[in-house]
């Protein structure tokens, strides 16, 4: 007689094999989906959007440094341009490493995810606090925060040296959030019966650091940041077919993957894609094709789109297929 034993393998999160909080093994490779490291001396702005009132956000070395302002209220933020979007069946994961020249109570730093309608104010998203040389993690939703002081955590916490290089990390699902500082999770949030983002789950990077009294500036230094997805996008994609007179059509609301445009004929005037659902302007535009350059076949795209897609026609007679997910 043969006798079998199940082996369960548990990660440091509890979840079963070397898995994704959805209890599956992961064996699809880790995808970076915004966020860079800092070379040289000059900020990117193709990756970077940067914010200041006296505050300051320079980069050398390698290094991104955000310095406070001098008075009460001043502040230096960064975001990325670009949002991580969420797919559903996946999770996922921030990740900066930084440090701090010095520590002043009356400074404010905010280190993680977030979203908010008018940046770089936001409204949703998680981070970790720093409150002078004190550490909290938070969430937030529509304008209101949870926040866990480090006497409170529920996992493994010792207090980093934080005038050294540290890793932090904030693992997001739809149910909980993971906290992790150098590899150990030091704390879990857990939400049962209320979602911990009421807006969205497409987040920014985001970094600030503000002045709540009149003391010395502050330097919060970083080494990197992204967002990166557990797993890869493994789904079917879902298309629209549009023929007739000029009209605009919201194809989706939210983020997603536009894939192609298949041309039937070339008679319409044109085409204009646009990652937006309702601010469809220059600033959101994606791809316009005109029947000049339009020839028959399929227009290949394969680019993310973050708030929505949006497709205006100008001109009768158009008979296109756009394919997107």
């Amino acid at each position: 007689m043969s006798y079998f034993a199940k082996v369960q393998i548990k990660d440091q999160y509890g979840f079963t094999g070397d898995a994704t909080p959805n209890s599956e093994i992961i064996t699809a490779e880790k995808i970076r989906l915004v966020g860079t490291i800092f070379n040289g001396a000059t900020v990117d702005s193709n990756f970077w959007t940067t914010y200041t009132s006296t505050g300051t956000v320079t980069q050398a070395s390698s290094e991104l440094v955000l310095t406070s302002g001098t008075a009460n209220g001043h502040y230096a933020a960064v975001q990325s341009v670009r949002r991580a979007n969420w797919i559903t069946g996946t999770s996922n994961k921030f990740r900066t490493q930084m440090r701090i020249e010095s520590s002043d109570n009356d400074i404010t730093c905010r280190v993680g995810v977030g979203w908010g309608a008018t940046m770089p104010t936001i409204t949703d998203g998680a981070y970790f606090k720093f409150v002078g040389s004190t550490i909290s993690v938070n969430t937030m939703a529509n304008g209101s925060e949870t926040s866990v002081a480090s006497g409170s955590f529920n996992g493994t916490y010792t207090a980093p040296t934080l005038t050294n290089n540290n890793t932090y990390e904030i693992l997001y699902t739809l149910g909980k959030v993971y906290f992790l500082i150098n590899n150990v999770i030091i704390h879990t949030a857990t939400f049962a019966t209320t979602h911990w983002t009421l807006n969205t789950t497409n987040f920014y990077i985001g970094a600030d650091v503000r002045n709540t009294g009149d003391s010395a500036a502050v330097k919060y230094i970083f080494r990197m940041m992204n967002i990166c997805r557990l797993g890869a996008i493994i789904s079917t994609p879902t298309y629209k077919y549009i023929s007739g007179n000029a009209a605009t059509y919201v194809l989706k609301l939210g983020g997603g993957i536009l894939h192609s445009v298949v041309y039937n004929n070339t008679t319409g005037t044109s085409l204009t894609i646009y990652d937006a659902i309702d601010a469809v302007t220059a600033n959101t535009t994606v791809a316009l094709i005109t029947t000049a350059t339009a020839a028959l076949g399929v227009w290949k795209y394969d680019v993310p789109f973050f708030n929505g897609l949006t497709v205006k026609t100008i001109g009768n007679g158009l008979d296109a297929t756009i394919i997107y997910e």
